[in-house]
């Protein structure tokens, strides 16, 4: 039915889907609700409580202790792996629980989210070259506002024209005073 390496893309292929959409739908824990009921945190009425619910029923998603879910709290790669994890051991336990059009389904999905994943990774690249220029500008600011390499030459040379000016106007004042006198 599959051609050399087919079969293998196609499990990655379920790996990464369930990957992708643990990052943004689910976090494991250790245990799974009460028995006859989903976990307390995530309403009927919500609209992932069916996938969320058909997860937690294969194991492939689990619970909180005190059985909530926590679908709004962000994952860990841990998680992730953890959870990917549980969903390949699933499938390799229960091989007749798909069929070929479930699993082209599934590809079709991974090269959908593989754009998405290269677009986010493009962004981010974008992102950090941007954090870069503006840390530069701001390290450029920093060392204009400091104290220029020559600011003790800057403060002789004020501190010698003060002198100059002072001496200036006492002499001048001094000339002044000295032609009244005499003139």
């Amino acid at each position: 039915m599959y051609r050399d390496g087919k079969g293998v893309q196609v499990v990655l292929s379920v790996v990464v889907v369930f990957a992708l959409a643990a990052t943004v739908f689910f976090t494991p824990g250790p245990v799974y609700g009460q028995e006859d009921e989903m976990f307390s945190d995530v309403p009927q009425d919500h609209w992932a409580y069916e996938d969320i619910k058909y997860l937690a029923e294969k194991g492939i998603v689990t619970g909180l202790p005190g059985g909530t879910y926590e679908g709004d709290k962000a994952m860990t790669r841990y998680e992730v792996a953890t959870m990917v994890a549980r969903a390949v051991r699933y499938i390799r336990n229960h091989p007749g629980s798909s069929d070929q059009q479930d699993l082209s389904t599934l590809e079709d999905l991974v090269y959908k989210l593989s754009e998405k994943v290269d677009s986010t990774s493009q962004t981010s690249d974008q992102l950090r070259t941007r954090i870069n220029e503006l840390q530069t500008e701001v390290d450029n600011l920093k060392a204009r506002s400091a104290r220029p390499e020559n600011y003790d030459q800057l403060v002789k040379r004020s501190e010698n024209n003060f002198i100059l000016a002072v001496t200036g106007v006492v002499l001048g004042a001094g000339a002044l005073a000295w032609s009244l006198l005499i003139g």
